[in-house]
């Protein structure tokens, strides 16, 4: 059983099992079987797919539409009720539709135990190995895995469902109008996990006033218990419930759905603070620009056309023109064994970034290679972090702790002290990246086409050039154009601030070594690529210029000797270069979500420059359909991908990638709440 420390942003205690004679997983803490040892599959196909009445709703799925099913289950366990339902979902669902599961597991199996479990089931092998391949570190947290081309999002929740299930609420509070509070709602819920004799944390009140907030009208629900505890607390929420015939010896268990509202005397999820960060309820959405065309548009543009959107994008230039066209990008995260919005949010997009890209190489639609990123650390307070993370982060895959002659035997570069290894990172090129996320027959690329304003009229955005002439309309607009956003009088507020850095060509034999792995220190160099190593990149809050400088070809040759005093050959100089401007926050978070009204939402909130912790069951007040994201600094390539995924989830309605907290954190309000809390607004 893996244990952490418990402060720590990274404890869990994995599953402890043990395995009867007939290969079936016992946990040993609850001293309960995971599934039936007669028949597993029967048992969740009668439980779970039959009383959900799943074959026959997704055989009536309108095939000539796109759209989205969510099950919510509150026990992922072994996997065995997400693989049937996914083999049930390609036998019977149309192909444009995504099956959206959500699992939450507080005790979740290795990825051994689940391996072997998974020999159990010779049915299931094929769906079983993609789940295996795609299974996420045992850490905290919501982890969104993407599979068969996106044809199933899996989100598994890491954590006691009593708190990951009340973090999907966006504003659970009964004031708050109620085409607010039902939102992003679950059509089946799979209500499973260990008895509620034997497992009453889960089993409590706090999940039914969820179920009652997170269902769709007409949502079901199927469980194997028929505690009169569970049948009251649903019937409280709205649903009808049958008992009905259990599996095999199992005499009773409880289906329904949801036939009327919550129950005036139904109790309530406790409410947020502040419920600012929730988009306000949307105009319909039928076409979407997406301004700028680096890889944050890019990857916006292909998650909401993955949606079934019709999206138009507008580059000034071309494609990754800007601080996206560099010919290598570094796959890589920055942690911090403190607990923190950006340390969560690194570790997030990290690990939904390392399973996207991974997918996108393996089918050769983008050229990189993740050959390992080694991340050296050469400070005092860096190798005190270094330490600390060590000790809560020593038996995870995919970061080493590496030191002395393992930084060579992994880099092939004469290296001294210590460094974090992430054998699955690695280098990509990042336009072509953007060119096969506009790869969607749903996206509409517009070259060469300046976009300087925005006036909202009559339902549509319309977006002018220098000459105020319209370029395009659309009923909604995507700002992913990086520092350029501050143009717009709805961004003009946004705290980013441009970084100039400068990248150095070198000659493959202008080093004496050649990495084996892309190396990180004050720069960092990777593998070299068409006979050139990319070596940088310097970095500058004063310049804006992006012309070459030979001081800041200076600077990255510098830092080569820095990292190996013997590593660049007398006389060796940069062959070219390039450079370009990053777009950062003030707080190094990246930027995500609706756009507010500033006078309307200073208004709305003037309340907290009195009050920091007030509740105000007021849904904020943004631009109509107009949404943002920018400033993802240096980690563009990392943190795009899951920030497009959060976007996407915006715009079409749905449970996001991310819990509420960091949901908030992402916001473009929280620049607005943090100045009306000290009183600067």
């Amino acid at each position: 059983m893996t244990t952490k420390h418990e402060n720590s942003p990274y404890s869990l205690h994995s599953a402890e099992l043990l395995w009867d004679s007939d290969g079936a997983p016992r946990a040993a803490n609850y001293g309960d079987i995971y599934y039936s040892q007669e028949s597993g599959i029967d048992e969740s196909r009668h439980v779970f797919l039959s009383h959900n009445k799943l074959a026959e709703r997704w055989q009536a799925l309108d095939r000539e539409t796109t759209g989205k099913f969510t099950i919510i289950e509150t026990g992922f366990g072994t996997g065995l009720n997400f693989l049937l339902a996914w083999q049930l979902w390609q036998q019977t669902a149309p192909q444009r539709w995504q099956l959206h599961y959500i699992s939450v597991e507080k005790h979740p199996l290795t990825a051994e135990d689940l391996r072997r479990a998974h020999r159990n089931w010779p049915e299931l092998a094929s769906l079983a190995a993609i789940l295996q391949y795609n299974y996420p570190p045992l850490l905290l947290g919501q982890h969104r895995r993407l599979l068969n081309s996106a044809q199933v999002c899996l989100d598994l929740l890491f954590g006691d469902v009593l708190e990951c299930i009340p973090a999907l609420l966006d504003a659970p509070n009964s004031a708050l109008n109620a085409e607010i509070r039902a939102r992003h709602c679950a059509d089946a819920w799979f209500l499973d996990g260990f008895s509620p004799a034997i497992n009453p944390d889960m089993w409590r009140e706090s999940l039914f006033t969820c179920m009652g907030e997170l269902s769709k009208p007409g949502a079901s629900f199927a469980t194997f218990t028929a505690a009169g505890f569970v049948r009251r607390g649903l019937l409280a929420q709205g649903f009808s419930v049958e008992t009905v015939k259990g599996h095999g010896r199992k005499r009773e268990m409880l289906r329904g759905t949801v036939t009327r509202g919550v129950s005036a005397d139904a109790p309530l999820p406790a409410p947020v603070p502040v419920p600012w960060h929730l988009p306000a309820p949307q105009l319909p959405v039928k076409h979407i620009a997406v301004i700028g065309a680096g890889l944050a548009g890019c990857s916006t543009a292909n998650a909401l056309a993955q949606r079934g959107y019709r999206v138009t994008l507008i580059e000034r230039h071309t494609p990754a023109s800007g601080a996206s066209g560099n010919p290598q990008g570094i796959l890589y995260t920055k942690l911090s064994a403190t607990p923190g919005d950006l340390n969560k949010f690194n570790l997030s997009s990290f690990l939904f970034a390392l399973s996207h890209y991974k997918d996108l190489l393996d089918r050769e639609l983008i050229t990189g290679e993740l050959c390992g990123v080694l991340q050296l650390v050469k400070s005092e307070r860096e190798i005190k972090q270094f330490h600390k993370l060590k000790a809560l982060l020593n038996d995870q895959t995919w970061l080493q702790f590496l030191s002395g002659d393992e930084l060579y035997e992994q880099s092939a570069i004469s290296l001294t002290g210590q460094a974090f290894f992430y054998p699955g990172a690695g280098w990509l090129s990042p336009p072509s990246v953007c060119q096969a996320m506009l790869s969607h027959p749903n996206i509409t690329l517009v070259n060469n086409t300046t976009a300087l304003q925005l006036t909202h009229h009559e339902g549509d955005w319309q977006i002018l050039d220098a000459q105020q002439r319209c370029v395009l309309q659309a009923d909604t607009v995507v700002i992913a154009n990086s520092n350029d956003a501050k143009h717009f009088a709805q961004t003009a507020y946004l705290p980013i601030k441009a970084i100039r850095g400068q990248l150095s060509y070198l000659a493959a034999d202008a080093l004496r070594q050649s990495p084996r792995c892309v190396i990180c220190h004050d720069g960092y160099l990777a593998p070299p690529v068409n006979g050139q190593f990319c070596v940088g990149a310097s970095f500058d809050l004063h310049n804006k210029d992006c012309e070459l400088t030979v001081a800041d070809h200076d600077w990255n040759l510098g830092q080569l000797n820095n990292l190996a005093s013997d590593l660049l050959k007398p006389g060796a100089r940069p062959t070219g270069g390039r450079a370009a401007l990053r777009c950062a926050s003030t707080d190094y978070m990246p930027i995500i979500g609706a756009v507010p009204q500033l006078d309307e939402f200073k208004k709305n909130y003037r309340g907290l420059t009195t009050d920091a912790r007030r509740k105000i069951p007021v849904a904020a007040t943004n631009h109509p359909n107009l949404y943002v994201n920018v400033a993802h600094g240096s980690r563009g390539l990392t943190s795009t991908p899951l920030c497009a995924e959060l976007l996407a989830s915006y715009i079409a309605d749905e449970i996001r990638p991310l819990p509420r907290e960091q949901c908030e954190a992402l916001s473009p309000a929280r620049f607005i709440i943090r100045k009306l809390i000290r009183s600067q607004a």
